[in-house]
């Protein structure tokens, strides 16, 4: 039980609430108020809402760049009550104003303010260095599950009431955790040299999981909710079975204490969807079903999961927290939209029947193999961004506190360690990819802040700083 509430934090099922209301706002047909459910891939409103969010994702970090967000005090107070707002308006729309005006203007405000409200979240991370990926995924599921079942069970009026209140919720426990946050223990983002050393695979992770998010997305979306066994009961049901799979997730660590293996998770969610693609192929009402909850399952799963890696970026350094959270919430967004989008444009062409529907699946199996196959390429990367980094060797030590102690730049810094490795000039400026007479020129700006005259001098120092210690 200690274990549990140590990873059952404040921040983390704030963070669960939102992603409870994104889910049970569109896929918990007990909210729907009128008589006939639509399912999220045909309501134009849920798309409007994605295509905003996603927009949103995408520009504030070129907006902010290395700014933080949540120095705008007020927008902690204001984000939340605007998604409640228009999460309000959608209701409404469905029970006593049938206005598309409100409809799709509350959809656009919903989208662009719970894409604010998860960047918010993100600096708070941020500002706790805390990348604990196992209490992200705990939060998830049990906050979004026992909403799921709530929300289902309720009487519609209140289930309605409860949804809206969500982003409250959500907004009441960022405040009262950013009180107790320092705002200047942000982390420093790494050299530019060492944050280029990810980036490609930053790149492939989240181009990975766009495509999977659109496969898994296309995937439930093409399947016909009034034919399976539950009805539209399903929607909430592969919800519910994305929330148990984050919480199964964060077994290891709440019970040997072993980290959560991001990498393998991730793989296995590419196979999970692969074998939804495989048992639509074999039909029958049962084997849909079976399909539906691995598709939607796998979905879900994926959007926690890239959540958590990139949380672990912004602890260390590696990217800023609106860059990380913008890019994490951003693909998934743009998945589901591509997704949904390119079930409704194939369904329009009447693609989706006999011979069209099987070459679709077939070409969207190979893809997922091959995304796994780039999944495992990037493991050791992703392991080691997930885990506790290195401790630092003697030498680094020493060489960032004469660094601190004589105002080195970074690039100086970085400089002085390989010196300190036995490179010269020339191999330095090889591995840092730069002139050898820029190497030459940081050396001499090194040696003039530390008063020092020649590299034997300098190594000399270095050497003692050690046997000293």
């Amino acid at each position: 039980m200690t274990r549990l509430r140590s990873h059952l934090t404040a921040a983390s099922c704030g963070l669960g609430l939102f992603w409870a209301w994104c889910y049970c706002l569109w896929f918990v047909p007990n909210i729907y108020t009128g008589s006939i459910v639509v399912p999220p891939g045909e309501n134009w409103s849920w798309l409007v809402v994605l295509g905003s969010a996603s927009l949103v994702h995408f520009i504030l970090p070129w907006m902010l760049k290395t700014r933080r967000l949540s120095s705008l005090r007020w927008l902690r107070y204001a984000v939340p009550i605007a998604t409640c707002i228009g999460t309000v308006g959608i209701e409404l729309t469905e029970r006593a104003v049938p206005s598309m005006t409100l409809y799709y203007s509350s959809a656009v405000v919903c989208g662009v303010s719970s894409a604010f409200l998860l960047h918010l979240w993100g600096d708070h991370y941020a500002a706790t260095r805390n990348g604990d990926a196992e209490s992200i995924t705990l939060g998830f599921g049990v906050v979004v599950l026992a909403s799921i079942i709530a929300t289902s069970f309720l009487p519609t009026e209140l289930s309605n009431a409860y949804v809206a209140f969500i982003p409250i919720a959500s907004g009441v426990l960022l405040v009262r955790e950013q009180r107790r946050v320092d705002t200047s223990s942000y982390p420093a983002l790494l050299p530019k040299a060492s944050r280029k050393t990810s980036r490609n695979a930053i790149v492939k992770v989240c181009l990975i999981a766009f495509t999977a998010c659109v496969i898994c997305t296309f995937m439930w979306a093409i399947v016909p909710l009034d034919q399976l066994p539950l009805g539209y009961d399903a929607m909430a049901l592969g919800v519910a079975a994305g929330a148990v799979l984050m919480i199964v997730a964060a077994l290891p660590k709440l019970l040997f204490n072993e980290k959560m293996p991001t990498a393998r998770i991730l793989t296995w969610m590419l196979v999970l969807a692969a074998f939804g693609i495989a048992l639509y192929l074999a039909g029958g009402s049962e084997l849909l079903m079976a399909s539906y909850m691995a598709s939607m399952a796998s979905s879900v799963a994926l959007d926690v999961l890239l959540a958590t890696y990139f949380v672990a970026l912004i602890v260390k350094g590696y990217v800023a927290s609106s860059t990380a959270f913008g890019y994490s919430e951003g693909f998934i967004c743009a998945g589901m939209l591509v997704g949904n989008l390119l079930r409704n444009g194939l369904a329009a062409s009447g693609l989706l029947d006999g011979q069209g529907m099987l070459d679709i699946c077939l070409l969207f199996m190979c893809a997922l193999i091959l995304l796994v196959v780039l999944l495992n390429d990037q493991q050791r990367s992703i392991h080691e961004i997930m885990t506790a980094p290195r401790k630092p060797s003697a030498l680094e030590r020493h060489a960032a506190a004469i660094a601190d102690e004589f105002k080195l730049s970074a690039r100086e810094f970085e400089i002085l360690e390989l010196l300190g490795q036995g490179l010269t000039a020339q191999g330095i400026a090889k591995r840092m990819v730069i002139s050898p007479f820029t190497v030459q020129t940081h050396i001499k700006h090194i040696y003039q802040k530390m008063d020092i005259h020649s590299r034997t001098e300098l190594l000399d120092y270095l050497t003692l700083r050690q046997s000293e210690t």
